[in-house]
């Protein structure tokens, strides 16, 4: 068959799945195809089509399909806003909306979140009109809601927007692929106030009824289990994860098992296997109908019924809907007597959750669940290969296998199933939560059986039976909780294990791409051939040595030339990697955007990394975790050599403990002023447990160097401050003609002091002082500096309207690029001998020589 038409030997299923899922990929890399040129590509492939052509009509058809899988990612990435709809207000607006609670509520620790379909809404005070679209509103008061509550609620809208930093998670495209607008923040104390109303209650069909039956389950689960088995119960039985803990959550991500806390299609899957086999079971009774072949096709479709009730029960989630879509095609499989094409049944949910959730390719449940299942199936096809061979070595002919070699053929092919399913999963990992765990394989061997099927089926049945008779129910209830707790126990065992999980950095999109080729070619190659089984005497039909060879050879062909570019693409990558991060001879500095704080990451020619601040003012959102880290590791920055503070406010060493804690740094750079702060306090703790030198830097600090960069302090000792502000410790890096300034959150007196001692401050690029206060960035400082470009960090619509506006106009007269973290994202500085190039997130960019530092632009 000649080469070009290869793709005729796939089925078209799996044809259509690749092409649709690579569609929606595109769409959510902001790759969009106009509608007018998927119409030309499909009126040319039937134009192929009518002239014969069929392999370039297959091709042209299925670009088309793709294309066409673009077009609904749009509508949901970047639809086009109308009057009606709630982007009419401007993002910050204080407006009042009323709606109804369509979604159960989930309760937090701290909040409740309701999701309110909007019916109206207008400006606070306003006369309210007709609008549309889905609000998350947090609740910070305990009080019960429910599915059909009307409500009024009074309150500044926000509309999700990304922060701009490299390697960040797509929180703007996350929360339009689960189909909500905006988010709004009931103040606390609102509940009966204008701020927050309940204007009655309508049921709604069948979501009340349903909540009704989640709400009686939740409270039998809280009377009979203590804590942390309650929260992980009603996390498995009814989709509540609200109560988890986070040292909970990290335990079982870092072996490999975080999937056991939510319900994911290893749930439902495991639901599904169980009422089969009951049913299964029960039609033994019925010989008639399993000697006709109905006995798996009913099995399987009570299965579904019951996984659609499990999934019901547990709770309008994404994931949950996508799993149940995963299952169902699986039965769907079983009851039209295909259910050894797993693969086309998992292209088939591809197919049918593309379709009807646009954008899921983004989702990382939807990576991880098709990435095992794929890695899982194609392996273990190759696992029974390779046994079968194995086992057939030195049998005669005719004669069966052994007990021993049925029994390692079993326990092999148990442990299989999770390598298989951790190898194909790895990649994903390292790219979404960069880390790795060693210990998954038995990790998940050994826990899954436990809690993935025992207590969730087992506490499912409880569930059940808790409606018509409390007593057994509770004694049930009681077994899983134990199931829970022993799962529990093994997780921190295993976590404990030596070398259990390593930090990894986060792949790119192209090295995703090459460890997934290669793997694909791996599992995908075409099996060697079995041997023959042997008569009595001599081996017959053996193959010798060097035909297998030549054989090989032969079949390498295309894909060991493939496998060849490959391998050859990842050492050129990991060559450039190498070359980034160790050698190269700039100077780079990151000022990253953390909202209403700073944090810079400076990287010095060569290895060596400092991080000036870390954020971390917003409350229950570390900084240092969300969106330093992050960074860091989206450039294979896996140390950290020195912490700089520039002063103890929260909102510069808010992030600073999950750096000091993931990255190793040597030292902390600190100044002498004192905090009452406890947070400052349990860093500092934290630092000390970590065994990181502190340092204490003023002016009278000597000038240092690092990589070829001087750093001067010129902050005086900070030990008489008034303020901390003042306190803030300066620093100034020259590297050649090229200076960069850091002011911390420096005001005017702190100015005037430096200005006073003769401090050199001129710098090409400078982070002005306390966010562009107008306390600070004083006109003699301005001229003292002379930058070509001002940094301004500081948090989107921020509470206390930073930057002033006298400021960055006063910047702006001196000539000088004024940059915003909250407006541009992060600001990247690139930094020669003889001159620097600033780019932000938002595309601006301007490339400064050494005669423009001098203000010669």
């Amino acid at each position: 068959m000649p080469a070009r038409r290869w793709f005729e030997r796939i089925a078209p299923i799996y044809l259509v799945a690749i092409a649709i899922a690579l569609g929606d990929g595109l769409g959510n890399f902001r790759i969009f195809v106009a509608p007018w040129l998927v119409a030309a590509l499909s009126a040319a492939a039937l134009i192929a089509f009518l002239a014969s052509l069929r392999s370039l009509g297959t091709a042209i058809a299925l670009v088309a399909i793709a294309a066409a899988a673009t077009v609904p990612v749009r509508n949901l990435l970047d639809p086009a806003y109308n009057a009606p709809k709630l982007r009419a207000f401007a993002d910050g607006a204080r407006i009042t909306i009323e709606g109804t609670v369509i979604r159960e509520p989930e309760d937090l620790p701290e909040r409740t979140r309701l999701y309110v379909s909007v019916n109206r809404a207008g400006a606070a005070g306003a006369p309210l009109a007709p609008s549309s679209g889905t609000v998350r509103v947090a609740v910070l008061d305990p009080a019960a809601f429910r599915v059909g509550d009307e409500l009024r609620v009074t309150a500044r809208i926000r509309f999700p927007r990304n922060d701009g930093n490299p390697g960040e998670f797509d929180y703007e495209g996350f929360m339009a692929r689960q189909g909500i607008a905006a988010t709004m923040t009931a103040p606390e104390g609102s509940i009966g106030t204008p701020g927050l109303v309940r204007l009655g209650h309508r049921a709604r069909f069948p979501a009340s009824a349903i909540e009704a039956i989640r709400l009686r389950i939740g409270e039998f689960i809280d009377k009979n289990l203590p804590f942390p088995e309650r929260a992980e119960m009603r996390a498995l039985v009814i989709g509540d994860r609200g109560e988890i803990e986070d040292d909970l959550r990290n335990t079982f991500a870092r072996t490999g098992m975080a999937h056991l806390l939510v319900i994911s299609g290893l749930h439902l899957s495991f639901v599904a296997a169980a009422a089969f086999a009951l049913v299964r079971l029960l039609m033994m009774l019925s010989p008639g109908l399993s000697a006709r072949g109905y006995a798996n096709k009913i099995a399987a479709l009570a299965a579904s019924i019951a996984v659609c009730g499990y999934a019901a029960i547990a709770g309008n989630h994404v994931s949950t809907s996508r799993a149940l879509v995963m299952v169902l095609a699986y039965m769907c499989a079983v009851m039209i007597d295909r259910a050894r094409e797993a693969l086309a049944s998992l292209a088939l949910a591809a197919i049918v959750i593309c379709l009807a959730l646009p954008g899921s390719t983004a989702d990382i449940g939807f990576q991880l669940s098709f990435a095992s299942v794929t890695a899982i199936v194609l392996g273990m096809r190759r696992f029974a290969a390779w046994f079968d061979r194995a086992s057939r070595r030195g049998r005669l002919r005719g004669e069966g296998r052994s007990r021993a070699w049925k029994n390692a053929e079993g326990i092999f092919g148990y442990f299989g199933v999770s390598f298989w399913a951790l190898l194909g999963t790895s990649p994903l990992t390292a790219y979404h939560f960069n880390q790795f765990s060693t210990v998954g394989v038995a990790a998940n061997a050994v826990v899954v059986p436990i809690m993935g099927f025992s207590a969730t089926v087992t506490g499912l049945a409880a569930s059940a039976l808790s409606f018509v008779w409390a007593a057994p129910a509770r004694a049930l209830l009681h077994v899983a909780g134990l199931l829970l707790g022993m799962s529990n126990w093994l997780a921190g065992w295993f976590i404990e294990w030596p070398g259990a999980w390593y930090h990894a950095f986060t792949p790119t999109m192209i090295e995703l791409s090459i460890a997934y080729g290669l793997l694909l070619l791996w599992l995908t190659a075409p099996l060697p051939p079995t041997p023959k089984p042997r008569t009595s005497g001599a081996v017959e039909g053996a193959e010798k040595p060097s035909e297998i060879s030549s054989q090989g050879w032969r079949r390498l062909g295309a894909r060991g030339a493939l496998a060849i570019a490959l391998a050859v693409a990842l050492g050129a990558d990991a060559a450039w990697w190498v070359r980034d991060r160790c050698l190269n001879p700039d100077l780079r500095v990151t000022f990253l955007s953390v909202g209403e704080g700073d944090a810079a990451v400076v990287r010095f020619p060569g290895s060596r990394v400092m991080l000036i601040d870390a954020g971390g003012a917003y409350p229950g959102y570390d900084y240092g975790e969300r969106a330093v880290a992050p960074y860091l590791w989206s450039r294979k920055i896996m140390t950290v050599d020195y912490l700089v503070l520039s002063h103890p406010d929260l909102d510069h060493f808010g992030g600073f403990a999950y750096i000091a804690e993931n990255f190793s740094p040597r030292e902390f750079w600190a100044v002498r002023t004192p905090s009452a702060d406890v947070r400052y306090a349990a860093l500092l703790a934290t630092l000390s447990r970590e065994r990181v030198r502190t340092k204490l830097v003023d002016d009278s600090m000597p000038d240092a160097a690092i990589g070829g960069v001087s750093i001067a302090a010129l902050n005086p000792d900070s030990g008489n401050a008034v303020t901390r502000n003042n306190s803030s410790m300066v620093l100034r890096l020259g590297f050649g003609a090229m200076s960069l300034l850091f002011t911390g959150d420096i005001e005017m007196p702190a100015e005037q002091t430096m200005l006073a001692r003769g401090a050199d401050l001129h710098a090409v690029v400078l982070k002005a002082p306390h966010h562009g206060s107008a306390t600070s960035s004083s006109a003699d400082f301005v001229e003292a500096v002379r930058p070509a470009v001002a940094v301004i960090s500081d948090g989107y619509l921020n509470r206390f309207h930073f930057p002033s506006q006298g400021v960055v106009e006063r910047y702006r007269d001196s000539g000088a690029l004024v940059l915003r973290t909250d407006a541009d994202g992060a600001v990247t500085a690139d930094v020669s001998r003889e001159g620097a190039t600033v780019r932000s997130h938002s595309g601006k960019e301007v490339r400064i020589g050494s005669r423009t530092e001098r203000g010669g632009r």
